[in-house]
């Protein structure tokens, strides 16, 4: 009789453990999240505003900006349509019926609104730069309901179209806003946008960067004889900052972070970088090329065409005096090429041509 009674608290233990295991993978369902953007690069620990904040571009690349979530809201994304469902977490019924903020995006040249609603209020303004429409709208009798979006979209409401860049066409986002949701956590929703053009949405490219800018910093004229490192190949302007590794660093992995959101173009070995990672990204309205150079390539995890978020890591440092860094010292050189360009060099001949590369201290990243 023991015995069963044995053989009764083994099976009761492993149900409990399947349950839990259950539980957990629902809980990881990829198509639901609420976790933070945790692995940028810092000058600073992370304030409680880091820990809030998500990278939506995680979900679908082409939302292109991070934003505060408020601790009472998770987010769903919505594939048959390609949008974001902003969701109260507690609560019995659909996703969709406990929604209280709804993203879409379409892409155009100007603010364009649907044939099958009634345009009730219209307001131009600018979000953090961007020009914005504000809307209250109502869904014209007959017009069937949207398909896969929350029945408060078929309702009178409230929605603000941001336009992502000045570039035509670009992309134009809708945030809708629930009647039923505070106004005044709508707006603090999108006062805390950070979009991925913007200033504002910029990383550091490695931890304690401004500890790290010793040597070559940009537009620096280096020749050999006359240079802070040796020995010194290079003769012209630095059109790049260079960021140092710290004492210790020399034999451990030291991560580089993008600094911007945009496609990897290419991963490479080339002459005078070793490895070479190069993101096309658009600042302050200009589309620019980046240039990542001494980096170990075998630690580059994203192919060519792959969305990176801005402080996500894409690589390690390579090892000094290596073919990972062309025999070079250990150290990351971050170049920044206005527009869509081939141009890789790390030095230009004349302090007139610096003009055609950005200086990224002067942008003061997060």
């Amino acid at each position: 009789m023991n015995n069963y009674k044995y053989i009764g608290w083994g099976l009761a233990g492993l149900l409990i453990i399947i349950g839990i295991i259950v539980f957990s993978n629902r809980s990881s369902d990829s198509r639901l999240s609420n976790q933070p953007l945790n692995n940028q690069a810092s000058d600073s620990p992370q304030t409680e505003a880091d820990v809030n904040r998500m990278e939506f571009a995680g979900f679908n690349p082409k939302f292109r900006f991070s934003a505060e979530i408020s601790e009472d809201l998770a987010v769903e994304y919505v594939p048959e349509i390609e949008s974001l469902n902003l969701y109260e977490k507690d609560g019995d019924g659909d996703l969709r019926e406990r929604s209280r903020i709804f993203i879409r995006y379409f892409e155009a040249s100007q603010f364009l609104t649907l044939t099958t609603v009634d345009i009730l209020q219209r307001n131009e303004t600018e979000i953090h730069g961007h020009a914005a429409v504000e809307y209250e709208i109502r869904k014209k009798p007959g017009v069937a309901n949207f398909p896969s979006q929350p029945s408060w979209r078929n309702e009178q409401h409230k929605l603000t179209d941001i336009r992502f860049s000045q570039n035509s066409p670009t992309t134009f986002y809708v945030f809708a806003h629930n009647p039923e949701y505070s106004e005044n956590e709508f707006e603090n929703f999108l006062d805390s946008l950070a979009f991925h053009n913007d200033q504002a949405g910029l990383k550091q490219p490695i931890d304690r960067a401004n500890e790290r800018v010793t040597k070559k910093p940009f537009g620096l004229y280096v020749e050999p004889g006359n240079s802070p490192v040796s020995p010194e190949k290079f003769t012209g302007f630095h059109n790049a900052v260079d960021y140092e590794i710290l004492p210790g660093e020399e034999n451990t992995d030291v991560a580089v972070y993008a600094i911007c959101g945009g496609s990897l173009r290419q991963k490479r070995s080339t002459s005078g970088y070793g490895g070479l990672i190069i993101q096309d990204c658009e600042i302050e309205g200009q589309n620019v090329t980046i240039l990542y150079g001494h980096v170990r390539l075998s630690s580059v995890t994203k192919n060519p065409g792959n969305y990176i978020l801005p402080g996500e890591q894409i690589a390690v440092l390579g090892n000094g005096f290596s073919t990972e860094t062309d025999d070079e010292r250990k150290h990351l050189h971050l170049g920044i090429r206005k527009g869509v360009s081939t141009d890789i060099a790390g030095y230009v001949s004349t302090q007139s041509e610096l003009n055609n590369w950005l200086d990224f201290r002067t942008y003061q990243p997060n």
